[in-house]
């Protein structure tokens, strides 16, 4: 019993230390400086500083981003580039557009935890409440294209593939209008595209998405519980033939809130001739490795450590709730379109046409894919005093249209069995849906939906081969 009472303070010492050094690892970035020894690029890129930043999984501008930015200040890098993940899964693109707004001219690609937030990603490459582009944003997009850097030297191909974690990146599409005689460089959020991009003969490419393990047991376990092909590039340089990648560490943090042994870490890198100082190619030389502390207490560190804080505030959205007449949506407020998952190629607007409630329909246009569709947030939860559900749908074209309407009451995003599932075929013009809620039913188990709290309704358009254009209004309980 003595001995079991000496390992009490011995396990909290333990612990303290632990916390306050995942506290230290969590909020300390690491400047690191490289030359890298690369004449093709050095032709264009010699005498550039470029900095890459990835994963900054913002919920806040609080004392790190603080510190990046100040870095970056001092810096003064004549090119940033991003690579993607910069919200908190589900989060809020406020301070990443707050954070945008600060840095430099800078060149992007997104990630898959910025497709999470499905009405938030739009506002990266779409100008406010309309469906064109930006015309010269301060941070520009490259979802699967390529653009020229010129700097003094010369000319770079920049391509920029589209997340390769859900399969949205084709370095095919992204690559088809580089010129060849230029070096190129490729942007991409995870590093499992490293064999195709060694394949073309890239020359340089920079990922993330790992974030160095974020916590140092990660090594260990990489190839053996972390099978993921992209954990065998955690961090570091990797050559295979003529391509050489870095991968970033990243700053902020993902699945756990905080990091242990693996610091946060903003890179800048140089290109030097063969020749410079009898270097070897793809030699890569660590000029200079900093650490900038950002680690002084604050509370909102310390709720986000310990997994207790899920970023900033809702901003005042309006929530739908079904009125006395079981209205869930009739589009009639310009707010209700906050309630919609909104994409760069998936567009909503509030129409004058079609409207069968009131002066307002919503005229939707969905890209082509397996399964575009809408994704309602804020709806009424419980269904029970009603008996039908009921959507009014428009397709203005003369092919048939198939409209498909999913029904949760569990939060499971992918469990097919657990949820309901509706196809109806939509002939051109109006069609007036409606659903018996003692259908909603589990597709395979039959199990009845727990009518008092349904979690989700979406709508598709399966298998839609081309862009469609439709109308929906008047979604309802009676």
């Amino acid at each position: 019993m003595k001995h079991f009472r000496l390992l009490i303070p011995a396990f909290l010492i333990l612990a303290l230390i632990l916390f306050a050094k995942a506290y230290y690892d969590t909020y300390t970035l690491e400047v690191r400086h490289y030359r890298i020894v690369h004449s093709r690029l050095a032709e264009a890129l010699g005498g550039a500083k470029i900095v890459f930043l990835s994963d900054l999984h913002m919920k806040r501008i609080g004392p790190r981003e603080q510190e990046l930015l100040r870095i970056l200040r001092e810096e003064k890098p004549d090119v940033v580039l991003l690579g993607g993940d910069y919200i908190s899964f589900q989060g809020s693109y406020d301070p990443v557009m707050a954070f945008f707004y600060q840095l430099p001219r800078a060149y992007a690609v997104m990630g898959n935890s910025d497709y999470y937030n499905e009405n938030g990603s739009c506002i990266l490459c779409h100008k406010p409440g309309s469906s064109e582009l930006k015309s010269d944003p301060n941070v520009l997009f490259l979802r699967n294209t390529s653009t020229q850097l010129q700097t003094a030297r010369g000319r770079v191909n920049l391509i920029g593939l589209d997340d390769p974690v859900n399969k949205k990146g084709s370095i095919d599409e992204a690559a088809r209008r580089i010129e060849p005689s230029l070096p190129s460089v490729l942007l991409a959020h995870s590093p499992d595209v490293f064999e195709e991009a060694s394949s073309r003969g890239i020359d340089f490419v920079l990922a993330g998405h790992n974030h160095g393990g974020q916590v140092f047991p990660a090594r260990y376990l990489k190839g053996r519980m972390l099978v993921d092909p992209a954990f065998e590039y955690l961090d570091g340089f990797f050559q295979k033939g003529r391509t050489l990648m870095y991968v970033g560490r990243g700053v902020g943090t993902s699945f756990f809130p905080f990091r242990l042994g693996v610091l946060p870490e903003v890179a800048f890198f140089q290109f030097i001739h063969e020749n410079a100082a009898g270097a070897q190619p793809f030699q890569t030389v660590s000029v200079m490795n900093e650490t900038r502390s950002t680690s002084s207490f604050s509370m909102e560190n310390l709720l986000d450590l310990v997994g207790l804080s899920n970023g900033l505030p809702e901003s005042g959205r309006k929530k739908n709730v079904a009125g006395h007449d079981g209205t869930l949506f009739d589009f009639e407020l310009e707010t209700e379109l906050e309630d919609l998952n909104w994409e760069c190629h998936k567009w909503f607007e509030r129409s004058r046409d079609h409207a069968t409630s009131g002066d307002y329909s919503l005229k939707i246009t969905l890209p082509p894919g397996q399964y575009p569709g809408i994704n309602f947030f804020g709806i009424e939860k419980d269904w029970s005093a009603y008996r039908q559900f009921k959507v009014d749908v428009f397709n203005p074209d003369e092919e048939p249209l198939t409209f498909h309407v999913r029904i949760d009451d569990r939060s499971s995003r992918w469990d097919y069995g657990e949820r309901f599932d509706r196809d109806f075929a939509l002939t051109t013009g109006m069609t007036k849906i409606t659903i018996p809620l003692d259908f909603l039913k589990a597709n395979l188990s039959q199990r009845p939906l727990d009518r008092g709290n349904i979690k989700r309704l979406m709508f598709f358009i399966p298998g839609n081969d081309r862009k469609r254009t439709f109308y929906i209004d008047n979604i309802r309980l009676d």
